[in-house]
């Protein structure tokens, strides 16, 4: 199937400033997809799925639309101090609508999927607990789960910021959120995997067992590999393949 990437702009209200991101479409525009939502790590922005990743290869026969939205170093939370963005707002709710508003997609929840690599993985996560009514399903890759419930003494400048934006127990603690959504017995499709030779690795072991411990229904999988970019392109067919089976299937 043949495929149309275009970066898109618009006008945020949540951030007061132009919003970028990139959307990837199937071409045959007489019918409406699912959307997957795939948010970006540490220090990447909206272009490097793209550039990193055969994505783009790997979605020509899904019929799915993708769409990198970008996010900054903001870790896809709403940072209420004095000129702090609502970016989970913005990811959650603008970008969402906006893609609703301009292009082909399966609006509602049982059309929306989410995706993430490392700080994206976390924000994926996070998004999806907080807005499980919005998303059917969410997939990461080595998602960094620490933030938001255990600060980090090797990086005093991201624990700072977490004190202020996303402190541990608060609403952006995914361990939290665990237990949020299982009193809730939503029926989110979750899948996430991660490196043996990632440095994430606790962190994803330990989420793993929380949510074990909750008794909330999710795939997890350790496979050969690190942190990088190799490990996170490996594993996209898996992403997408889950995504795909856990959303409504394109139709007329």
């Amino acid at each position: 199937m043949t495929t149309t990437l275009e970066t898109v702009e618009f006008e945020s209200k949540a951030l007061g400033r132009t919003a970028q991101m990139k959307v990837l479409t199937p071409q045959d525009d007489s019918r409406r997809y699912p959307v997957l939502y795939m948010q970006h790590g540490l220090g990447d922005t909206h272009d490097t799925f793209f550039w990193r990743t055969k994505l783009q290869q790997y979605a020509a026969d899904m019929e799915m639309i993708i769409v990198t939205p970008d996010a900054g170093e903001s870790w896809f939370c709403n940072d209420t101090r004095p000129d702090g963005l609502a970016w989970e707002d913005h990811i959650a709710s603008e970008v969402v609508d906006f893609i609703d508003a301009n292009f082909a997609t399966i609006a509602g929840r049982r059309g929306r999927g989410l995706a993430g690599f490392s700080m994206g993985g976390y924000g994926a996560m996070m998004v999806a607990f907080r807005h499980a009514d919005r998303f059917a399903a969410v997939c990461t890759q080595a998602g960094s789960f620490a933030f938001g419930h255990e600060l980090r003494d090797d990086r005093p400048q991201r624990s700072e910021f977490m004190m202020a934006v996303a402190p541990p127990g608060g609403k952006y603690d995914l361990f939290v959120l665990a237990d949020v959504l299982a009193a809730e017995k939503s029926d989110l499709a979750i899948r996430f995997d991660v490196g043996t030779s990632d440095h994430l690795i606790d962190a994803n072991r330990k989420f793993h067992t929380q949510l074990e411990r909750a008794g909330i229904p999710h795939e997890y999988e350790e496979v050969d590999g690190g942190h990088q970019w190799v490990y996170v392109d490996r594993q996209l067919p898996k992403t997408l393949a889950f995504i795909a089976g856990n959303l409504a299937k394109a139709e007329s």
